[in-house]
């Protein structure tokens, strides 16, 4: 029960992360303050699909944005997240990224792949590893990045988690 109640914060804190920061991009703009709709659908209570829009003052038009869908495993824990933006010449969505989680025993492992439209397929940019113990406390924590030329994922970044008991100043 600790497991899963981790492993949902963990997923609910990167798709938040996620969220924001690939619809950043879309709302960073010099023009003011921007006003954004959102299409919500969902399925057995689980959003399976969000779609964005910019809702222009001047003309109150919507104007398509992002959209992602969600995939979720027999555990109703989220195991995929596909992007898709807006392409208005092609009055179409179009694949931007695709982000796969799998869960096994005490490791989360999250993967970003971005959209190559030359060959249509995923390529594989990021990854991270949560490695928690059996307590279902978060021990470290792994960033890597795909070598282009090797095919390899490439540790970026190692660092674990400190203890609680070494966060505090200790009386003498």
């Amino acid at each position: 029960m600790k497991a899963t109640m981790f492993i949902s914060k963990v997923i609910v804190l990167v798709t938040l992360f996620l969220s924001v920061s690939g619809l950043a991009s879309a709302a960073n703009s010099n023009d003011g303050e921007k006003n954004f709709i959102y299409n919500d659908v969902l399925k057995d209570g689980k959003v399976i699909s969000r779609e964005m829009y910019l809702l222009e003052k001047n003309s109150s038009t919507l104007s398509p944005i992002k959209k992602c869908e969600y995939v979720y495993d027999e555990m109703q824990q989220l195991k995929e997240k596909t992007t898709y933006k807006w392409n208005s010449s092609a009055m179409k969505w179009e694949k931007e990224s695709l982000l796969s989680i799998s869960y096994t025993g005490t490791e989360t492992i999250i993967e970003n792949a971005l959209w190559i439209p030359s060959k249509k397929v995923f390529s594989p940019s990021d990854k991270l590893v949560y490695a928690t113990s059996v307590e279902n406390n978060m021990i470290s924590q792994y960033n890597y990045k795909m070598n282009k030329r090797t095919k390899a994922w490439q540790l970026q970044k190692s660092e674990k988690t400190p203890k609680l008991e070494n966060l505090f100043a200790k009386a003498e």
